[in-house]
Parts: structure tokens; C-alpha cells; sequence
């Protein structure tokens, strides 16, 4: 089938509007491919290295946007096609604004205005109402929840690792508590032949059967190096005394009684505007919020994520700011970098911002 495409001038006043027909749709429709060729007068506009976005304001004055390219097989020459998401056909009527935009980097090179009809669909049962859309935020939104559901995941592998550890010290901890270890503290009973190849000393003398005085003695001897010995394994093996074992060998399972601590800091991002950090392991959780923040556009922020809680490599987190979702970074320094212009360069203008994240750290603990 033969291809239709709407004709839109870069030379047209800017009280012009183009009446695109293909763009014209009942609601519901959902995912229309439109084809257009761009001119600059009368010669094709080579829209190579170029972003083109389809801007709009719909009967209901709701804002949709996206940049959807699908054909650019005759890019050069200023043909393409755009996949209209079904956000543009929610609200019945002509929309009140509409254009194409022209990007060059980050200089807007064009604007075309158009003009097109959404048509009411009676045969629909139940409609909604027309909702903001914008193909970029859209994404992060996605984005971020596929982060979330990784992260989920992540934690629970992470609970399930510390149930097994706590399961392992446990055993061992009962094992210390039994009669398997020499404890100093305590009388020990050793019914197993023992031979010990050093001198042993028993200042105290020795009870029990020997072959000779000279045996006995020996036996004396022993009986103190092997009591000293033992107890210091004992004590090596004992969690409060916080001893280093370089090689530990264990018949049995190995258990303690550990503490998972979390750490907790308040930080001032910006005045009225703070974090909550919390660390458990290896794992920092940072909650965002604050009331009437001045927020200045491309610029660092005045406080900065402190050492024991700073991600181990640079990360994005997400900000909602005035109900709308913003990307920020957070680099290893633990500095936040505002990526978000408002268009106020001043930096006067307050806003409201909520938010949470989370990232890993290889800091070492908090003080």
C-alpha cells in the first residue's frame, strides 16, 4: 500500500497551523504510524542527528508528548514516521495546541505548528480521563520499577543468607557449651590417650598413675600445658572475647549469636530539604523529602551523603518534584548533582520534593 505523507514547511508564520488529516483518530485508537516529510521551503530538510517530538494539548488542555521514530529510511531527505501512543486519543475533540519540535543537542532548531481531531468513539463502554503523558518520564518510571523489583530480589537472597549464617553459628555456639571444648574456668575430664611432644609444667604437681617419678613429673607437666592450651582456644573461640582465629578448623557446624546493626544518619541536602539514611550490611536506604525547597537547576546541592553511607560507585537516584519524577546523580563523593531545570536559573523558585532509593556501599562503618 501506497505511503500518505503530511507535508510540514519550517518556513510557515507562526500564527500558521498545519492540519495534519492522518493524524486525525477515534479514542482508543492506540499506536497509529504516521509519515511525515519535513521541508525548508521548498527543498527536503535533512533531519539526520536530529530528535523529533510530537508536542500536544488535548481537547481537556492534558499535555502528551513523544519522540516514537519508527521509518527513517528517507531521514535525509526529511521522511520519517512516529507511533502515536494511545494517550493522544484519550480526551474527544480538536486538540488546543500541537507541534513538531526540532532538536540539534540541546538547541531547539524548529518548531511546526499542527492541528488534528480525536473523534468520539460511542462504541467504547467505560472511558478514562485524559492523563499526562511523556514518553521519557514514562520510561523512568519503568525503569525505576524494574530497579526495585531487582533490588527486591537482592534483599531477599540477603535474608535468606543471614537465616543460614545465624542457623551455623548457632550450632557451633551449642557445641562450645558442651563438654567438646576445654574451658579454663571449668574442671575437664581427658579420657582419649594424649601425647604431647614439648615439656610439660605443672607447677601444682600431678594426680593419677604414672610408671615412674620421672613419668609422673612429665605428667605434671602436661596436664598444666594442655589445661593453658585449651583454655586459650576456648577463649580464641569465644565471641565476646573478639579474638582473631587465622585457621580454624571445626568438626560440626559453626554458630554465634550476632547483632544486625543499622545505622542510621539525618543529612541536609538543601535548607528544608532532608534525607534519612539507613544501613544494614552493605545496603543504604535513603529517604528524601522536604517542604518549600529552593532547588536550583544544574548545580550540586549544598550538603552531600556522608562517609559510611556513600554508594560504591557513581548512581542515579530519582526525585519527585512538584508531583513530577526528576533524575539526579550521586556520585561516589557522595555529592548530589541536580540535573532538573525548572527554567528558573535564579534558583528563587521553592518547591516540594519526596522521594526514596537504594544503592550499595563499600564504606566502612559509621563511627
Amino acid at each position: 500500500m501506497a505511503r500518505t505523507y503530511a507535508e510540514l514547511n519550517t518556513n510557515l508564520n507562526t500564527n500558521q497551523s498545519t492540519l495534519v488529516d492522518q493524524l486525525n483518530g477515534r479514542q482508543g485508537d492506540a499506536n497509529r504510524e504516521v509519515f511525515f516529510q519535513i521541508k525548508d521551503g521548498t527543498s527536503p530538510f535533512n533531519l539526520e542527528g536530529k530528535t523529533i517530538a510530537l508536542f500536544a494539548k488535548d481537547a481537556q488542555g492534558v499535555i502528551k508528548a513523544t519522540s516514537t521514530i519508527n521509518d527513517q529510511t528517507g531521514i535525509s531527505v526529511g521522511r520519517f514516521s512516529m507511533i502515536i501512543p494511545k494517550e493522544f486519543y484519550q480526551a474527544s475533540g480538536a486538540v488546543e495546541d500541537a507541534y513538531i519540535q526540532i532538536s540539534y543537542s540541546d538547541k531547539v532548531i524548529s518548531t511546526i505548528p499542527v492541528s488534528f481531531q480525536v473523534i468520539a468513539n460511542t462504541m467504547i463502554v467505560t472511558q478514562t480521563q485524559s492523563q499526562i503523558f511523556i514518553d521519557s518520564v514514562q520510561s523512568l518510571i519503568d525503569d525505576t520499577n524494574q530497579r526495585l523489583s531487582t533490588t527486591t530480589t537482592s534483599l531477599t537472597s540477603v535474608e535468606n543468607a543471614v537465616e543460614a549464617l545465624k542457623v551455623t553459628i548457632g550450632n557451633l555456639n551449642d557445641q562450645y557449651n558442651s563438654d567438646l571444648f576445654a574451658k579454663k574456668a571449668n574442671d575437664n575430664e581427658f579420657k582419649g590417650v594424649n601425647t604431647f611432644d614439648q615439656k610439660i609444667v605443672a607447677p601444682n604437681g600431678l594426680q593419677g598413675k604414672a610408671d615412674s617419678a620421672t613419668q609422673a613429673d612429665n605428667a605434671t607437666h602436661a596436664n598444666s600445658a594442655d589445661s593453658a592450651k585449651n583454655a586459650d582456644v576456648a577463649n580464641s573461640l569465644n565471641p565476646a572475647n573478639n579474638q582473631t582465629v587465622n585457621d580454624l578448623t571445626v568438626n560440626g557446624n559453626l554458630k554465634v549469636n550476632p547483632r544486625q546493626k543499622v545505622y542510621h544518619a539525618q543529612v541536609t541536602l538543601q535548607p528544608n530539604l532532608q534525607v534519612d539514611l539507613y544501613r544494614i550490611g552493605t545496603l543504604v536506604k535513603a529517604n528524601f523529602g522536604g517542604r518549600g525547597v529552593t532547588i536550583s537547576p544544574w548545580s550540586l546541592f549544598d550538603g552531600s551523603i556522608p562517609v559510611g553511607f556513600r554508594p560504591s560507585f557513581g548512581t542515579s537516584i530519582k526525585f519527585v518534584i512538584d508531583a513530577n519524577l526528576h533524575d539526579m546523580n550521586l556520585g561516589e563523593d557522595g555529592r548530589i548533582y541536580n540535573r532538573w531545570n525548572d527554567g528558573n536559573n535564579s534558583g528563587g523558585t521553592y518547591h516540594d520534593a519526596d522521594g526514596s532509593d537504594i544503592w550499595f556501599t563499600k564504606d566502612d562503618y559509621p563511627e
